[in-house]
């Protein structure tokens, strides 16, 4: 009788172990994959509030070349992201809104777009160079090797603004 009890106590358990969600086998990418996309569209976003509220002319074509830019940016993720089956979720693909601070900024408009911008781009310039040389997923790992040039580029280009607005 205590046989049959060890028995059927380690069946359960392995039946119990079989019903566990399995993860996800690179939830590297997807992982990667959703944060690019948040901060393509808080690029998008906060540009396009640099794009109204900017005082100087190249703090205004800054933000233009972030809509432009991450705007490209995130469709060419959401189109990698659906041809490796990642389903990303609705708060990594739309309705991201600018810093409540920067949107109320008033006459300190420009000088805190570029803080967060140099900041920002500085962080999202780690971020792709980490997974472009860890990346398990090929196609996403080319991507962010793609995308790094820009990035880089942005990041150049608005540390010289700031230097220009201190």
């Amino acid at each position: 009788m205590r046989k049959l009890w060890l028995f059927a106590l380690l069946g359960f358990a392995t039946e119990a172990k079989a019903q566990i969600p399995q993860p996800d086998p690179d939830t590297t990418a997807k992982h990667f994959l959703i944060v690019a996309s948040i901060k393509n569209l808080q690029e998008v976003s906060s540009g396009q509030l640099a794009v109204q509220k900017a005082t100087n002319a190249e703090v205004k074509m800054f933000g233009q070349m972030m809509v432009k830019d991450h705007g490209d940016a995130e469709q060419k993720l959401l189109d990698l992201a659906k041809s490796r089956g990642y389903a990303l979720p609705a708060a990594a693909t739309g309705g991201i809104k600018p810093d409540i601070m920067l949107a109320h900024a008033g006459a300190k408009f420009d000088q805190l777009y570029v803080h967060g911008m140099v900041s920002g781009h500085r962080n999202t310039v780690d971020i792709f160079e980490n997974y472009s040389t860890t990346g398990k997923d090929p196609a996403v790992k080319a991507l962010a090797q793609q995308m790094l040039p820009m990035l880089k580029h942005h990041l150049t280009e608005i540390r010289a603004i700031d230097q220009k607005l201190k």
